[in-house]
C-alpha cells in the first residue's frame, strides 16, 4: 500500500498565539522570547511581520531588537501555547490514529489506507486546514508526500497558511527544483562547503556518486545529501513506543553555536515532553538526548537516577548536565531532540523511598500548579 503523510507546521506558533489572544497585535512585529532591552536570551519565534525585518529564531534577542526596534518583545508562555498545541493533536487525531507528533508546533500524519474514508490526500489537507482555523483560530501549512522527508520540506515552501502536494512518484523532480537553500537538514556550513566543491544546485548533487558525497561530507553526511535529492527518507524521525518513551525533537534552520540559544532550545523541548508526561500521567527515572551536529554526525545519550523527573526545572537541569558533558565545543548543532526513557504510569503505587528529597512535595505543587510554573520559563 502506498504511503501517504502529512507534514503539519503551526505558522510562527507562539507569535501567532500572541496574536490570536491580543488583538492589538495582529499585523504587527511580534517578537516572543523575552523583554526588550535583554542583554541574554534568544529570540523563540518570531512573527512574519518580524520576520520580514530579517528576524530568526535563535538570534540574540539585542540584535533583533536593533534589526526591528518597533518590534513587540514578549516573554512567552508556554503553557498556553501547549494548551493551543493540543487542541490543533486533538483534530489531527479525528484523521488518523497514526500522529508523530515531532514538537510543540508540528507533526507528521499518516494517512495511508484512509482514501475511502477521507477521501484524496489533497482534499484532506484542505479540510483538516480549514478545520483547524475554525476551532483554533491558527493557520497551518501542510505538505502532503509519499515521505516525511518531503512532506516536511513540502509543508515550508508556501507558508505562511499553505498547502504543497508531491505526487507519488515525482518525489525526485519535485526536490530536483528546489534551489540549495531548501534542502531542509542541511546548514549554512553545509550550504558553504557544498559550494566551494562547485556544488550549487540540487542537481548537482544528483549527479555526483555516492563515494565522492561522502569523501567530502564524511560517511552520514554524504548518504544524507545522497537520499535528500532523491526524495527519499533522509531522516529517521525516530518513532518512539509510547509505552517505553516519550520525546520531542527540533532541526534547526540555523546552527546552534551559542549557549544561550542551545540552552533556550533545550528548555522549549522539555517543556514539550512534561507537558506530554504530566498529560498522560507518566513518570521516569531517565532522561535521553539527541544531537546531530553541522556535519551530520548524531549521538545520543542518557542518564538514568535513583529519583524520578519530578518538575520541568528538575528535567531541564538533567538535560542540561548530560549536554554539556556531551557537548563537542564549537561544533554548530542542526538537531536537538530530549525524551523521557522507559516510562511509566505514574498513578501506580511504588514502594516508599526511605528519603523523599522533597521530590514528593514538589511533584504535588507541579501538578497543582503547572501553569505558573511552566510561565516562568
Amino acid at each position: 500500500m502506498q504511503k501517504v503523510f502529512l507534514h503539519v507546521d503551526l505558522d510562527a506558533f507562539f507569535a501567532s498565539v500572541e496574536q490570536l489572544d491580543n488583538p492589538q497585535y495582529r499585523g504587527k512585529p511580534v517578537i516572543v522570547g523575552g523583554h526588550r532591552g535583554m542583554r541574554r536570551g534568544v529570540v523563540s519565534t518570531a512573527s512574519y511581520e518580524a520576520r520580514a525585518f530579517g528576524v530568526h529564531s535563535a538570534m540574540p534577542l539585542f540584535m533583533a531588537e536593533k534589526l526591528c526596534p518597533q518590534g513587540i518583545f514578549l516573554p512567552g508562555r508556554m503553557h498556553r501555547y501547549h494548551e493551543k498545541s493540543e487542541e490543533v493533536m486533538a483534530i489531527f487525531k479525528e484523521y488518523s490514529p497514526d500522529i508523530h507528533q515531532i514538537s510543540v508546533d508540528e507533526a507528521f500524519i499518516d494517512l495511508t489506507g484512509t482514501e475511502r474514508l477521507f477521501g484524496p490526500a489533497e482534499e484532506t489537507a484542505k479540510r483538516l486546514k480549514k478545520e483547524i482555523k475554525e476551532k483554533t483560530g491558527l493557520t497551518v501549512s501542510v505538505g502532503v508526500a509519499s515521505t516525511k522527508y518531503v512532506a516536511k520540506i513540502a509543508s515550508g515552501l508556501k507558508k505562511p497558511d499553505g498547502l504543497c502536494v508531491v505526487p507519488f512518484g515525482k518525489e525526485c523532480d519535485f526536490m530536483l527544483s528546489l534551489p540549495l537553500e531548501k534542502l531542509w537538514g542541511a546548514g549554512t556550513k553545509t550550504l558553504a562547503r557544498l559550494r566551494q566543491f562547485g556544488i550549487l544546485t540540487t542537481r548537482n548533487i544528483y549527479e555526483r556518486s555516492l563515494p565522492l558525497l561522502q569523501s567530502i561530507f564524511g560517511k552520514a553526511g554524504g548518504l544524507f545529501l545522497y537520499n535528500a535529492v532523491r526524495g527519499n527518507e533522509s531522516e529517521d524521525f525516530n518513532q518512539e513506543t509510547k509505552s517505553r518513551s516519550i520525546s520531542a525533537e527540533n532541526t534547526y534552520t540555523y546552527d546552534l553555536t551559542d549557549s544561550e540559544a542551545i540552552e533556550t532550545a533545550l528548555l522549549q523541548l522539555c517543556h514539550t515532553v512534561m507537558f506530554r508526561a504530566l498529560k498522560e500521567k507518566l513518570r521516569s527515572k531517565t532522561v535521553a538526548l539527541k544531537i546531530r551536529y553541522e556535519d551530520f554526525s548524531t549521538f545520543t545519550a542518557q542518564d538514568t537516577r535513583e529519583r524520578d523527573v519530578s518538575s520541568i526545572e528538575d528535567f531541564f537541569e538533567r538535560v542540561k548536565a548530560l549536554f554539556f558533558k556531551k557537548y563537542q565545543n564549537g561544533m554548530g548543532i542542526r538537531l536537538l531532540g530530549v525524551g523521557l526513557q522507559n516510562v511509566e504510569d505514574s498513578t501506580k503505587p511504588r514502594q516508599q523511598e526511605l528519603f523523599e528529597f522533597g521530590d514528593r512535595k514538589k511533584t504535588q505543587s507541579r501538578r497543582s500548579d503547572s501553569k505558573s510554573l511552566a510561565e516562568k520559563s
